[in-house]
């Protein structure tokens, strides 16, 4: 990345300082977190902005807090903080598996888990996991406080629902409980690897029969996606196995595209072959309990 004279960077110390300068278009800035994303991207040619604000290490963002039914982790809470968490594998499960994925150990010692959501790539590693907990994405901004549930928060190809104004505060997550959590990511590797297709799953049973599913898809739209028809479907149902290959055909009717990583045909199937994978592996689980 080029440094020039017109670039101008804030380290705003508190929260409300860095809320402020949001506020006024004349100070308004791009929120720098991490930085893992924003600056590969100016480094690979992208222009920065003239004034970059940085977040990263505000206290006010890197809470967690555990109540009897959710769990709040603020927006700067690094990948590496919550892939080693004993509690939030426990609680969320997908999503601490999802953050040991994001990356290099460097890149999961600075990357947030704000930053990643943010960021709003198809392929951000934490997103499908994020939305399987039907949870919601807590915005700050002068003018107070709102939340937006996590399946309205990307609204497209890199965009999502917060205001200029406002700064991703933290995230609200209702616990899995009886619920069994999955994530599965596939990758030109098994590690360090931008995905090709990846899933995380939230489903819980009761008498050998689903009682709620909520199955998340990445890299296979321009927005990370809830796979509702397979949810639907599953509702109710034995984990037979022509339920399973039924579910599986539904999770293909996904409309990706080709890339430089994987043909739209590979991903199709792929995502088929990773709610299979999940549903064999909770009639697995449900036998042994």
């Amino acid at each position: 990345m080029k440094i020039t004279e017109k670039m101008k960077f804030e380290f705003p110390p508190t929260l409300a300082v860095a809320l402020r300068m949001q506020a006024n278009q004349k100070t308004r800035g791009k929120l720098l977190a991490g930085g893992t994303d924003l600056m590969v991207q100016w480094a690979s040619g992208v222009t920065p902005p003239n004034r970059i604000i940085s977040i990263w290490g505000l206290p006010e963002l890197n809470l967690i807090e555990i109540s009897r039914s959710e769990v709040l982790i603020g927006a700067g809470v690094t990948h590496a903080r919550m892939a080693r968490s004993p509690e939030l594998k426990r609680h969320l499960p997908a999503l601490t598996a999802a953050a040991a994925t994001v990356g290099a150990t460097q890149i999961q010692t600075r990357g947030t888990l704000g930053g990643n959501a943010a960021n709003a790539s198809p392929a951000g590693d934490t997103a499908p996991a994020l939305l399987v907990t039907g949870g919601w994405a807590v915005l700050a901004s002068l003018a107070g406080v709102r939340e937006v549930p996590l399946t309205e928060f990307w609204t497209g190809y890199r965009q999502i629902a917060a205001r200029p104004d406002e700064i991703i505060l933290a995230f609200r997550l209702p616990k899995k409980n009886k619920a069994r959590e999955r994530f599965r990511k596939i990758g030109a590797r098994q590690a360090q690897a931008i995905s090709k297709v990846m899933c995380a799953s939230r489903m819980l049973m009761d008498d050998g029969r689903i009682v709620s599913a909520a199955i998340a898809v990445g890299s296979v739209a321009p927005t990370p996606i809830r796979l509702s028809a397979v949810e639907e479907y599953l509702a109710g149902k034995k984990l037979a196995n022509p339920v399973i290959a039924k579910a599986e055909a539904l999770a293909r009717a996904v409309e990706p595209i080709s890339d430089i990583r994987s043909t739209a045909d590979y991903r199709r199937w792929a995502t088929g072959r990773l709610v299979r994978d999940a549903l064999e592996a909770l009639k697995t689980k449900s036998r042994s309990t």
